[in-house]
């Protein structure tokens, strides 16, 4: 099976079985850590296997419509807390819970996703049909991009990171990533103090790619893992600095520390062969942000430039 969908009625508490939680609690976990875990009853016969996608269906005169998605975590089997002839548990793990009044319209889902019966969805867990499964994610992905993305969702940090629910689990993996780097927070006041503009390379998004670029940028974490100990807090200012991807990957490559941003700019001094000329796009004038922008990129190629008259 590679999704099903479970049925909640947000009049009653959390979850479908012993260890109820409240809804409010479990979105305010998702919002914090990226993931709250619960166990749900299920019937005796249904088969979920460890990655099955799961979608959260708000019942009831409450409204109707998807409030989030998770994966199995633990199929399911009997519980001490459960008799067995009452059904089985299932361990869940919900990485996307949406407040109780912001879910995809019931509406909606019957008109997009035509062949699943959304008025006959199971608490206990109804299949969605191998037809319904490209559906239902193109319409939950489409949902979720048509409203503001939350400034401390990780995917406003790296827009290459997937929404949740938009990719069947078996294309995705787990991987180890640097949390000083993708916390919102501390991205947000890194380029707050030194600016959207790549250290390495000077690069400005917004003046390469225009408004779709504006106020977007990676941030490097120059600490070295050798001077990171246990008790280590982040400084946002002083241990990041904005990168744009390229100059980012790079910085990466290096062994056993990353390089720094000054050895990224040696790199691009001493390369071989023809320099990208950064200019605007053809046919257009450049705003004085966008000269200035240029002026810095170069100045970071070339210290011998003299520093940019800001009078």
């Amino acid at each position: 099976m590679a999704a099903v969908v479970l049925g909640w009625n947000p009049a009653t508490a959390f979850g479908a079985g012993p260890g109820r939680a409240d809804y409010a609690m479990a979105a305010a976990t998702v919002d914090r850590t990226g993931l709250f875990g619960i166990r749900w009853r299920v019937g005796r016969g249904q088969q979920m296997a460890r990655g099955t996608d799961v979608w959260l269906f708000a019942q009831g005169r409450h409204g109707r419509g998807l409030l989030g998605h998770g994966v199995v975590a633990a199929a399911p089997q009997p519980g001490a807390a459960l008799p067995a002839r009452l059904g089985l548990l299932a361990g869940v793990v919900f990485d996307l819970l949406l407040p109780p009044g912001d879910a995809l319209p019931a509406e909606v889902l019957q008109e997009s996703v035509p062949d699943l019966n959304w008025n006959a969805v199971r608490s206990t867990g109804t299949v969605v049909p191998p037809a319904a499964e490209g559906q239902l994610r193109a319409a939950w992905t489409s949902y979720l991009r048509s409203r503001p993305v939350p400034e401390d969702w990780l995917g406003a940090v790296d827009p290459t990171i997937p929404l949740p629910g938009s990719l069947p689990q078996d294309t995705l993996r787990e991987v180890a990533v640097n949390r000083c780097e993708h916390d919102p927070d501390g991205v947000q006041r890194c380029v707050a103090f030194h600016g959207t503009s790549c250290a390495a390379c000077g690069l400005s998004m917004e003046q390469m790619y225009g408004p779709a670029g504006a106020s977007f940028i990676q941030v490097h974490h120059i600490v070295p893992p050798s001077a990171i100990s246990p008790d280590y807090v982040l400084d946002p200012v002083a241990d990041l600095v904005p990168m744009c991807p390229n100059c980012h990957a790079m910085a990466h490559r290096g062994s056993p520390d990353a390089y720094t941003p000054a050895e990224v700019r040696r790199m691009l001094a001493s390369a071989a062969g023809p320099r990208p000329v950064r200019t605007s796009i053809p046919g257009t004038i450049p705003s004085p942000e966008q000269l200035n922008a240029q002026e810095d990129a170069a100045r970071l190629r070339d210290t011998s430039l003299p520093p940019r008259d800001t009078q």
